[in-house]
């Protein structure tokens, strides 16, 4: 099997697990369920870097950042979750359950993250990732979302995903 094509079949099902005994619970903001190497957190308050680990909550407006060869994931809500990809800087800016669909905003800064929306959860659940170069916003699927040289790229592993460019923003 490739190696790229096997990444991704791993990221898939440990966010399937994920979901599986996590749905119960609804987090008010994030939960970290994996932190493997040099994953910090900083509040927006500012402040130092603080370690996060496995079982974290995650405030809305967190800055999340990996090291070389480091890994976390992130569920959201009951329906979402994100994997932050190693050398990535991540912002949870926006989490609204009180919302109807409940809203969802991550700002990714820099590196990769991918995301995982249960299915059929479109109707309930507006999830987006903005990049500097626009938004993908989710409707129930797996993606994943990079930013390189300031650009940010999507790929789609199933379902659909709506890019919003920057101009068009708002």
């Amino acid at each position: 099997m490739n190696p790229t094509l096997f990444r991704s079949f791993l990221i898939v099902t440990t966010l399937f697990a994920i979901f599986s005994t996590l749905s119960e619970a609804a987090p008010e903001s994030g939960r970290v369920t994996v932190a493997v190497g040099e994953v910090v957190a900083l509040s927006k308050e500012g402040g130092a870097e603080t370690p996060l680990e496995k079982g974290d909550k995650v405030a809305v407006g967190t800055t999340i950042k990996t090291g070389a060869d480091a890994r976390a994931v992130i569920v959201i809500t009951p329906r979402s979750a994100i994997r932050i990809s190693e050398n990535s800087e991540v912002v949870i800016e926006t989490v609204d359950e009180a919302a109807s669909p409940k809203q969802v905003m991550i700002d990714l800064k820099d590196g990769s993250l991918g995301a995982l929306l249960k299915p059929n959860a479109s109707g309930e659940l507006d999830f987006k990732v903005r990049t500097p170069s626009g938004v993908a916003a989710a409707r129930g699927t797996f993606y994943s979302v990079a930013v390189k040289d300031g650009k940010g790229y999507a790929q789609v592993k199933e379902g659909r995903v709506e890019i919003i460019p920057a101009a068009e923003e708002n």
